[in-house]
């Protein structure tokens, strides 16, 4: 694929971005607009296209995915874990920080952005498939551990008593979530507060984009025929996905501002775009296809995810909020450079 043919898919998904972010900065979308199109990605748009597109994969095509299921879990929770341990053990960080740090690393927009750029790279079936995996993934085993490591207990100063509790912070899937708009950090969350791990396992479970994928396998496993009229329908609403997803990604980026461009920002951007594609990419040819190695490394090269940041609002401190915040608009500016290289590195 020549470098013109890879722009062609890649620069009209930062256009839509770049479209999302002038209407944010111009309040075309406040906080509610911004959460609708969130929604209407995340629990209608995009499960339909996930459902579809799995509904209509062969049985024999999802039983030769099992080797992509490895690398992403190489990818999301290997990765995370060397990360984890680095920034806790050799560079003397706290507990909190290192959780919320080494997720930024490994948790991208792969559900906003990948449907776009992977559908024209690979087509929408082929494309739905590496996605799904990625939100199980993220969603039931990656987001519910970090949790738990956020509610363990630290040795640090008293939070000040007027110190904000906000809601349990498991909000969304997908990596994908709507940046917070308030940066009070409550560092000391009673436990009664702290959502519990069934909880949010089942939270995840419970949301359109972790069970409408496993709905999707199970119909294409058991044999079912799609009907024109599901055929049809699920094609609509699937339609929305792409526009909706990709203005959100804009309109959350206008919400955070101005990135502060400190080492521990350049850090967290380059390896999420960088360092953590590249990994899986060379994982990926040593163990399996080539085809399988692209994929994987694709859905992990997306930008830094809002999730983090949510998580950071939830449990960190102003300056955990400001450095992954940060991060998640810089990420953004370096993969207009980074996803096309990739592209073209992994043919």
């Amino acid at each position: 694929m020549s470098f013109a043919d890879i722009f062609t898919v890649v620069v009209p998904v930062f256009l839509i971005i770049a479209v999302g972010y002038g209407t944010g900065r111009r309040a075309l979308f406040d906080a509610g607009g911004a959460h609708t199109l969130r929604e209407l990605t995340m629990q209608l748009a995009l499960p339909a296209a996930l459902l579809l597109s799995i509904w209509q994969t062969p049985r024999d095509v999802l039983v030769d995915q099992l080797p992509l299921v490895g690398l992403l879990a190489f990818g999301f929770l290997g990765v995370y874990a060397v990360v984890f341990g680095v920034l806790r053990l050799a560079a003397r960080r706290s507990l909190r920080r290192s959780a919320l740090f080494a997720l930024a690393c490994v948790q991208p927009q792969y559900a906003f952005m990948g449907t776009s750029i992977l559908g024209g790279l690979f087509g929408a079936a082929e494309a739905a498939v590496p996605i799904a995996v990625a939100g199980i993934l993220v969603n039931v085993v990656l987001d519910p551990v970090v949790l738990i490591l956020l509610g363990l207990p630290e040795r640090r100063a008293a939070a000040p008593a007027s110190a904000e509790v906000r809601a349990p912070a498991l909000a969304t899937v997908g990596g994908g979530a709507e940046a917070p708009s308030v940066v009070t950090a409550a560092t000391n969350v009673p436990a009664e507060h702290r959502p519990s791990v069934l909880s949010t396992v089942g939270h995840a479970l419970r949301e359109p984009f972790c069970w409408g994928p496993v709905l999707g396998l199970v119909l294409s496993v058991a044999g079912v025929g799609l009907p024109k009229v599901a055929d049809a329908s699920l094609s609509l609403l699937s339609g929305a996905s792409s526009a909706a997803a990709l203005l959100y990604v804009g309109v959350s980026v206008a919400r955070i501002g101005r990135p502060r461009l400190t080492p521990g920002v350049w850090a967290v951007s380059l390896t999420s775009v960088v360092v953590l594609p590249l990994l899986v990419y060379g994982a990926g040819l040593a163990v399996a296809s080539a085809a399988d190695a692209a994929q994987a490394a694709l859905i992990v090269a997306f930008p830094v995810s809002p999730v983090p940041l949510m998580f950071a609002a939830r449990h960190g401190d102003p300056d955990d909020v400001g450095t992954i915040g940060s991060a998640v608009v810089l990420s953004l500016a370096l993969s207009f450079v980074t996803l096309p290289l990739l592209i073209g590195l992994v043919g």
